[in-house]
């Protein structure tokens, strides 16, 4: 099994790549539908089409992240 962690960046490293994605004009909007995207591809990769997913989502933008 793999090592996510490695593949993985820290919420710092995270937020810093937002802010230079944003100063090269991404909008938050299209931020968030490409991470909404990413875990809905990552999902139907790993789980049979009968199955179940719930996605729990806070405020902020991480709940938008949850909520595309």
């Amino acid at each position: 099994m793999r090592d996510i962690r490695s593949e993985a960046l820290t919420s710092r490293e995270m937020y810093a790549e937002e802010l230079n994605a944003m100063y090269l004009g991404v909008s938050e909007l299209q931020l968030m539908e490409n991470a909404g995207a990413s875990v809905a591809r990552e999902v139907v990769s790993r789980f049979k089409p009968s199955s179940r997913v719930v996605i729990y989502a806070g405020t902020g933008g991480n709940g938008g992240d949850g909520f595309v």
